[in-house]
């Protein structure tokens, strides 16, 4: 009870009847002072303060009659304060209640200064304020109550504040609050918002709140199967599961679409979502995994195409997963139907948890499907220079999607579902259609060439100072050209860095190739690619007109003797300068030589040749940001990325069969060798052995030979490793991946050069915006094709209110197609609606979407939702 303060409260009254009335000359103030707050006493010095401003004092006690007559008969001009020391009668009940409704009204209590602070006005609340006495006692929970409250609501509302109070939300939000408490605990004693709703004795209206909201009712609620519920009730509706043994669970009629949007916002929400997930796999394994159990028999008895587009639980990915592999494993050959399947879930929630298996599988089916289409074909090229277009334009593939698939398998820590079957196979069939690749490739070397190094109008990596960088510092004075030299940056990777290049840049990229000297290894490489005139063999040493090449301050050496403001880095040195410093040492230099090492480094040493498809991939981003670097802050627009040689890399050991064996060589006239070429001066035949004559000066009193093994072959020698190769004539290691970088300093050189950029757009293909059911279909169009320049757009797409609140679920969407084809640019998203949207007209939005932060509007559309209609959208 209130300290009654009898001057405050006399003053009180006062001021009620200072105040002018509503309704005629006099005032009638009516207090029910059912707390009983004022005695005998305190009456009597409130009567005679009354009497001095001419005001009468009545005191209503069960005596309504008389009350009424006084007040509407015996003295109708006297101004009135009607005192009961009880409670107000339910308005059926009052016979005064026509009097009170043009008269003021007095309170003293508690619920009164509750009602003053938050500023609710009348009484309809009074008797629901002091069922929740003991949630207003404090005054920070009435403070944070205060913020929310309307003076529209209902009880119904009250409710609401109190909820979102409690659960300490910003915003009134049944999704939202009912989020944050499951988001404490399953377990309502570990649960601590669930305990502060006992405390306040709200545990009723909570479940009554969810059975209206979202359809869940039990006779033993829990918080364990109200989200179960919503688990279960999302399976049902994204599936054609059968779920019976768990329709317990099923939340049905218009409520399950709450359910939709609920666990929609919470997998979406990249704050809480680690919670749905934790809930989702502890819930599947309880109870001896009796959950996870029932829903893989389910499954397992379905087809994947019924149950795909379901989001939740993870098993849905596992059994999908499983489906390809062991489909895959047992001869399934229908691979544009699994790539579909991935696709599909590619905007699924747990996608990223599945990343790399799933992007191994993506990139061992692509090999599998291109090896079967290059079968088909056919490897027919009649000539070394058709068979080297034809790697350049498709057969590089088969290396690209080999490495990718075993980057991401590395990547993987579950890798057992891959190495059990379809390892092997990927392995098996790589191996079997770059032999085929290769031995073609070596047969039209021993039947064109004829020991003599060359392909017929192919670019020579020798000459490749005089086509490229020569061409760049001799159109002017000024301009200036930098070289990238990766070690063993073979063709395909090369083919991936230009993809990121014209994502990261603004920069115009072409990309070309040379036929790399033999034999295919560093020195020999390092040194075609620096100016000369002649090139010399001394000593296991390549001399670039007499100097030695051997070295970062030797090729600097050469490139000053043919451009006096030439410099040589090593990518790591260079990468170390503070901008400034790198400007100061650059300056006035228009030849820059810069080597990077990562993929030969790595593959070299037999301890980590199973890692180099990782380096490849550190070169990509190493190279990408040295081409950032170079041309927005270095002022350099002319850009050339090459390399000394390839490698060739399979991850399982050789068979016998790949082993070319080396005993009748005469060892002491050998000058050098690796597992894939011999320098010697011994002219013999070996099988499965080219032979070519070494064509730079040697010094040698004898010509020298170089012996390179077909195909992929490895001679038989020991240290080192056998899976990481190159010093060979097989196009992995002899086709020289050569990228123009040209920097655009504005978006406006690319509008200059025609050349289109930016992001694609999506729109809604429907010219009749109706929905008209729920949930609804929405199918999409990819205004254009992602091209070098055009990137792909990610984004979500949810309804929303003239008011701007989300009124559906949110879905993710991914226009990513290249395809000039427009039909292959549709796509399709479903869309449920909360069950409490009301015909009229609503907008479909779609926006932005990075790094989990949504900004930018991609379409605003106005549709009309019509439920009374039954066809779809």
């Amino acid at each position: 009870m209130p300290i009654f303060s009898l001057e405050k409260t006399t003053d009180a009254i006062l001021e009620k009847f200072s105040r002018p009335s509503d309704y005629g000359i006099r005032r009638i103030v009516f207090w029910y002072d059912r707390d009983t707050t004022a005695g005998e006493k305190d009456l009597e010095y409130i009567t005679e303060a009354l009497r001095q401003k001419k005001i009468k004092l009545h005191i209503l006690k069960n005596n309504f009659y008389e009350t009424k007559k006084l007040l509407e008969h015996d003295d109708l001009k006297s101004d009135f304060l009607i005192y009961s020391p009880q409670a107000e009668r339910p308005y059926k009940e009052n016979w005064l209640l026509d009097i009170q409704l043009y008269s003021g009204r007095f309170e003293n209590s508690r619920i009164s200064d509750l009602k003053t602070e938050i500023g609710i006005e009348g009484y309809r609340h009074d008797s629901f304020l002091e069922e929740q006495k003991k949630f207003f006692a404090n005054k920070r929970r009435v403070a944070a109550f205060k913020k929310f409250y309307r003076n529209t609501w209902n009880e119904e509302d009250f409710i609401s504040g109190i909820f979102a109070v409690l659960t300490g939300s910003n915003v009134i939000d049944e999704n939202e609050n009912i989020r944050t408490l499951l988001m404490n605990s399953l377990n309502e004693d570990e649960n601590t918002v669930w305990q502060e709703i006992l405390r306040y004795n709200l545990s009723d209206k909570f479940w009554e709140r969810t059975g209206r909201h979202y359809g869940y009712y039990s006779e033993h609620p829990t918080l364990k199967k109200l989200f179960l519920s919503f688990l279960i009730t999302h399976i049902d509706l994204n599936t054609e599961l059968p779920l019976k043994t768990l329709k317990n669970y099923i939340n049905h009629n218009r409520q399950s679409n709450e359910c939709e949007i609920f666990i929609s916002g919470w997998m979406n929400n990249s704050k809480d979502s680690w919670r749905f997930d934790e809930y989702c796999t502890n819930l599947l394994r309880e109870d001896n995994s009796r959950l996870e159990a029932a829903l893989t028999s389910e499954l397992k008895k379905s087809k994947t195409e019924s149950y795909i587009s379901a989001e939740s639980p993870d098993i849905i990915d596992k059994t999908i997963i499983r489906n390809i592999v062991g489909t895959i494993t047992e001869g399934g050959r229908d691979y544009s139907r699994y790539l579909s399947w991935i696709e599909e879930r590619k905007t699924k929630h747990y996608y990223q948890k599945f990343h790399d298996i799933y992007s191994a599988l993506k990139y061992g089916i692509m090999l599998l499907s291109l090896s079967e289409e290059t079968e088909k074909k056919g490897i027919h090229q009649e000539n070394l220079n058709g068979l080297f277009t034809e790697y350049r334009k498709n057969y590089y593939l088969h290396d690209l999607y080999y490495r990718k698939f075993y980057l991401h398998y590395d990547r993987d820590s579950d890798k057992e579902i891959l190495r059990n079957g379809i390892r092997e196979i990927i392995e098996r069939e790589y191996r079997r259609i770059n032999e085929k690749i290769l031995m073609k490739w070596s047969d039209l070397t021993e039947s064109e060439m004829n020991g003599k190094w060359g392909i017929e109008l192919i670019d020579n990596q020798s000459d490749f100072f005089t086509d490229h960088v020569s061409k760049i510092i001799s159109r002017n004075e000024r301009d200036k050209a930098a070289v990238i030299i990766s070690d063993a940056l073979r063709y395909e990777v090369a083919a991936e860095l230009k993809e990121v290049l014209n994502t990261s840049t603004n920069g115009t990229i072409e990309m070309s190739a040379m036929a790399g000297c033999l034999p295919s290894y560093t020195k020999l490489g390092m040194a075609s690619l620096l100016p000369h005139s002649n090139l010399e063999y001394r000593d296991e040493l390549i001399f670039a007109d007499g100097i030695n090449t051997d070295g970062l301050s030797n090729r600097e050496k050469i490139l000053l003797a043919e451009e006096r403001e030439s410099i040589a880095f090593s990518f790591r040195d260079l990468w170390k300068l503070k901008t400034d410093e790198a400007r100061e040492q650059l300056r006035g230099k228009r030849i820059i030589y810069i080597y990077h090492n990562s993929i030969d480094e790595t593959g070299d040493k037999h301890s980590s040749q199973d890692d180099v498809f990782t380096a490849a991939e550190s070169a990509i981003n190493d190279i990408d940001a040295m081409v950032n670097r170079l041309s927005r802050n270095l002022n350099i627009n002319n850009i050339i990325i090459t390399a000394d040689h390839g490698f060739i890399y399979s991850r399982d050991s050789l068979e016998s069969a790949d082993i070319v064996n080396t005993d009748t060589f005469d060892r002491d006239k050998w000058i050098t060798s690796n597992k894939r070429f011999i320098i010697s001066s011994e002219k013999t035949d070996l099988p499965n052995t080219h032979r070519f004559s070494l064509t730079i000066n040697s010094g040698h009193e004898k010509p020298l030979y170089i012996y390179t093994p077909y195909a992929d072959l490895r001679f038989r020698l020991s240290g080192g490793g056998r899976n990481f190769v190159h010093g060979g004539a097989a196009l992995q290691e002899i086709v020289i991946p050569v990228l123009l970088y040209n920097h655009n300093k504005s978006l406006s050189d690319l509008d200059r050069k025609g050349i289109e950029y930016g992001t694609v757009g999506i729109t809604v293909i429907e010219q009749n915006r109706k929905i008209t059911g729920n949930p609804f279909r929405i199918r999409l169009f990819q205004t254009e094709n992602v091209t070098d320049k055009r990137e792909p757009l990610t984004c979500r797409i949810g309804l929303y209110d003239n008011s701007g609140n989300r009124v559906s679920d949110e879905k993710t969407v991914i226009a990513d197609k290249s395809s000039d084809e427009p039909n292959e640019r549709i796509s399709e998203v479903i869309l449920t609606m909360s069950s409490s949207t009301e015909n009229g007209i609503y907008h479909l939005k779609a926006f932005k979407e990075d790094k989990n932060e949504l900004y930018g509007d991609v379409f605003d559309i106005p549709v009309e939702v019509d439920l009374l209609i039954t066809d779809d959208f």
